[in-house]
């Protein structure tokens, strides 16, 4: 056995944590009672302790890590409102989790913590291959927490995962490790082993109008396009459907091609009209190039299935999916609305209906990109927004 993975579920119970402990029991039956490692993603309508209390209930020696969300994804489909898990079982494979806290203070800090202290329990002699990382999705800049784990873990390990939700409350979000579950901080998992692991990411906004540089910025908050004003630049984009904002700048995010070359979109998530300044959900950096971009709903859902097929490409033939982790932005279940379900239905489509799925409608999500070096290219994780990013293993 390489890898064997089971998902659970449970929507229909109110009891927090009985609806934990149906979820664990759920998967355990596929596994023969097995849990070496329990990914969760909960509902915030739950009791976050209870709910972590009652699969513990079941899966006793696992590992477990996790968070709060703003949507779930199963192998059955879209779940609202649910706890939704996967165990993850392996005679050859290791896993080892960690925390921080207080990533409004100091994100790389929180990350650094919550990687070293996985690093700790990994076995004597193994190096980890892989690092799972959930933090904090309302006080947190998220570059700054994948800049912390690469700090500790190299720039080009592959480090994945997003930031919990909270139901688009953006009040406050949960982390889950082993038998807690803390807020405004960071949980990790690390796998050791010689994996067989690939990702995809993709979005589906295509990119128009002039290139502009970024020649004011403070952190995640711009002032100044070549000089001039973002607020104004934004809206004479917009045209007519300025008078939109700022709920219409889900639909309008900015692609940004920082000094090395890596790409990614930035959603605006606060617009200050006296300031005449733009807050996106992640560092904008001074110097960096960005362009307006729109798109489609058939755009994005196409996005996911290339980003699919990207994955299964990378792990080569002859190697079958055993497990699908998916990380998809909140700000695209919105877009999509009533189509959710379709861009799940086209990632399947790639891997197979049966594959195990597990996943979560995240406040920015973390995962690879191509950066251009003095010596070439390389892959080197990233915070993104609007965004799907699928991790599969062989």
């Amino acid at each position: 056995m390489r890898l064997e993975a089971a998902v659970g579920y449970c929507q229909t119970i109110d009891d927090s944590f009985s609806a934990g402990a149906k979820a664990a029991s759920m998967a355990l039956e596929k596994t023969n009672g097995r849990a070496d490692a329990v990914f969760v993603f909960g509902a915030i309508k739950y009791d976050q302790q209870a709910m972590i209390d009652g699969i513990n209930s079941k899966v006793r020696n696992a590992v477990l890590i996790g968070c709060s969300t703003d949507g779930e994804i199963v192998t059955d489909g879209y779940m609202e409102d649910s706890v939704s898990l996967i165990i993850l079982n392996s005679d050859e494979f290791s896993f080892s989790v960690g925390y921080g806290v207080n990533t409004h203070h100091d994100a790389q800090k929180t990350a650094q913590d919550a990687v070293n202290m996985a690093l700790d329990h990994i076995p004597e002699g193994k190096s980890p291959s892989i690092c799972f990382l959930f933090g904090d999705g309302t006080k947190t800049d998220g570059a700054s927490l994948v800049k912390g784990a690469k700090t500790i873990l190299g720039n080009e390990f592959h480090i994945v995962g997003g930031l919990a939700g909270d139901g688009f409350c953006f009040k406050e979000t949960y982390q889950y490790c082993n038998n807690q579950v803390i807020t405004g901080g960071a949980a990790s998992l690390l796998i050791t082993g010689d994996i067989d692991v690939a990702t995809g990411v993709r979005h589906g906004w295509t990119s128009i109008g002039c290139e502009r540089r970024v020649t004011k910025v403070q952190g995640n908050v711009v002032y100044e396009l070549d000089g001039e004003g973002v607020f104004g630049i934004y809206e004479d984009y917009l045209g007519e459907r300025a008078d939109e904002l700022p709920g219409v700048a889900f639909e309008f995010p900015f692609e940004v091609i920082d000094y090395k070359g890596r790409k990614y979109l930035r959603c605006p998530v606060g617009i200050d009209k006296d300031a005449e300044t733009i807050t996106f959900a992640g560092e904008v950096p001074e110097g960096a190039t960005v362009k307006m971009t729109s798109g489609t709903t058939i755009d994005a859902i196409n996005a996911a299935k290339e980003a699919a097929e990207h994955a299964l490409s990378k792990l080569g033939q002859g190697v079958t999916p055993s497990a699908i982790f998916v990380f998809n932005c909140c700000a695209r279940k919105k877009v999509f609305g009533r189509r959710t379900q379709k861009e799940i239905d086209a990632i399947q489509d790639i891997f197979g209906k049966n594959v195990p799925m597990i996943g979560f409608y995240t406040y920015g999500e973390i995962a690879p990109v191509i950066e251009e070096t003095e010596t070439g290219s390389i892959e080197t994780s990233t915070f993104h927004n609007l965004t799907d990013a699928i991790v599969v293993f062989g």
